[in-house]
């Protein structure tokens, strides 16, 4: 919850896909953080990049872009107990100073055809306050026990949901993108049909006007 003075350096946490097939779903998301990236090239003094996914890491190999860590296979039965590890990684992180502020970046699912870039920034968490009058609880075990507990649950919980986002947007941008495909290939099959039908019906014109033409010079 502590926010530092003068933050110079951040973590980014990015979502990609491991296969292709699916549209702008990465191309977006990679455009958008490197021009996030080298605007903050005067704002943070140190930057280290996880990469999840094989397209994001060829995207930032490509344009010679050093990443702290790379991750590949990492949706394959991924569960919260992993969320749980990766959170306590990520807390544990923040509170020995390794960095100063950590991002997600991941595509946010809207609906089956659209997917929206998300870069939030998860750690230090901003607690809302709240108003009016609050009462007064009892707690067991001790507050601070049990804000330990829910911060690291908190913090479990959007990773895992950011996964579970960036797996269905994946899903329903391949399936929009192999949707589009099939129609622009029916498409095509139907204009290279009816051309074809006209190249030959032409030929067979012009094959009949050759015979009529010989006929009509024997007469």
């Amino acid at each position: 919850l502590e926010g530092r003075e003068s933050p110079s350096r951040a973590e980014f946490l990015i979502f990609t896909s491991d296969k292709g097939l699916c549209g702008g779903f990465n191309g977006n998301l990679l455009r958008r953080i490197e021009d996030f990236l080298k605007n903050q090239e005067t704002v943070y003094r140190e930057v280290r990049i996880h990469m999840v996914g094989k397209k994001g890491r060829d995207f930032f190999r490509a344009r010679r872009r050093e990443m702290e860590r790379v991750e590949v296979g990492f949706y394959e039965n991924f569960r919260f107990e992993q969320a749980m590890k990766m959170a306590a990684d990520v807390t544990g992180g923040y509170l020995e100073g390794k960095f100063d502020h950590f991002y997600l970046v991941y595509n946010r699912f809207k609906s089956a055809i659209s997917q929206e870039v998300r870069i939030d920034r998860l750690l230090p968490i901003e607690p809302r306050r709240a108003e009016g009058y609050l009462p007064e609880y009892l707690y067991e075990p001790s507050r601070g026990n049990l804000l330990d507990a829910l911060i690291l649950r908190g913090v479990a919980t959007v990773l895992h949901r950011a996964v579970l986002e960036s797996t269905a947007g994946e899903m329903g941008a391949r399936m929009a993108a192999m949707e589009s495909a099939t129609k622009n290939c029916s498409d095509m099959i139907y204009r290279l049909t009816l051309q074809l039908n006209r190249l030959r019906q032409a030929a067979i014109t012009k094959e009949l006007m050759d015979i009529v033409n010989g006929a009509e010079a024997l007469k």
